[in-house]
């Protein structure tokens, strides 16, 4: 099925892209907003990706995205 297997790509260049180090946003522009994958797929390998990165940086990064939220809705 070509969407598994593009599925997998995507997957396992994203593991090798994150695991030599890379950084999270060129993966996410290079490797997942282009996969001609339908959203829900880009979603999970959105959280794939994002999983490699460090929790205290996931951390910094979701409180910043609270903050914007609040400060543009009130």
């Amino acid at each position: 099925m070509l969407i598994v297997s593009s599925l997998r790509a995507a997957q396992a260049e994203i593991a090798s892209r994150m695991r030599q180090g890379e950084d999270f946003g060129d993966v996410e522009t290079e490797v997942i907003d282009p996969a001609p994958l339908p959203e829900e797929e880009k979603a999970a390998l959105w959280l794939y990706g994002w999983s490699f990165v460090d929790w205290r940086l996931q951390r910094r990064e979701a409180t910043a995205h609270l903050r914007r939220l609040e400060r543009a809705g009130g």
